[in-house]
């Protein structure tokens, strides 16, 4: 039996670059399953948690190209590694807000129009609803503090990024990129651009 892959090698193919999260179909009930839709997030976050382990990993990998082929350019290796872990980070950022937004909104309108017909209708046959309004209210806030986790978490994600790319930026180019970027620098909830 050969040996399993030990040192540098074995810790790019372990961690660099991550397998993507499982695709998976997000449905209104996701949203109010809060153990899913919580874990659903963790597997988009594994790529903000490991952002200093990915990085130490990416520049120790062009070390070593370095050193195998001295001729190579490293200043372009390491621009080009900083662009990779970059577009990752805003692919991860684009799809976990893609889902808090659905997710907030669906719940937001629910109890829009709970509250709307609970309005028009008497009290003494009111409907008979499967959530209460008050559940609902209290998952709209917990989807709302899920918001604010996010733009925590983008915030530290890209301080991480750029004490290791300090000259890296968006390119003037790519108005979607600046946009990310500013609102993670700005540790600002809300939606980027989509990604194209």
């Amino acid at each position: 039996m050969p040996a399993p892959p030990f040192g540098t090698a074995s810790a790019y193919t372990d961690s660099f670059p991550s397998a993507p999260p499982k695709q998976m179909t997000v449905t209104t009930e996701t949203c109010y399953n809060l153990s899913v839709f919580r874990d659903i997030v963790r597997q988009y976050r594994k790529l903000d948690d490991q952002i200093i382990i990915r990085l130490n990993r990416a520049q120790a990998q062009l070390r070593d190209e370095d050193r195998l082929n001295p001729n190579s350019n490293h200043m372009s290796g390491s621009e080009g590694m900083c662009a990779r872990i970059w577009s990752e980070m805003m692919s991860g950022w684009a799809h976990r807000q893609t889902l808090l937004t659905f997710c907030s909104q669906t719940v937001q309108s629910s109890v829009e129009g709970k509250k709307n017909v609970d309005a028009d209708t008497p009290i003494v046959t009111g409907p008979k609803w499967e959530r209460g309004i008050k559940e609902e209210e209290v998952l709209a806030d917990q989807l709302a503090s899920e918001e604010s986790v996010e733009a925590i978490i983008r915030k530290r994600t890209l301080d991480a990024f750029k004490s290791r790319c300090p000259f890296f930026s968006p390119s003037p180019s790519d108005p979607s990129g600046k946009a990310w970027w500013d609102l993670a620098d700005g540790g600002r909830k809300g939606r980027g651009p989509d990604l194209h």
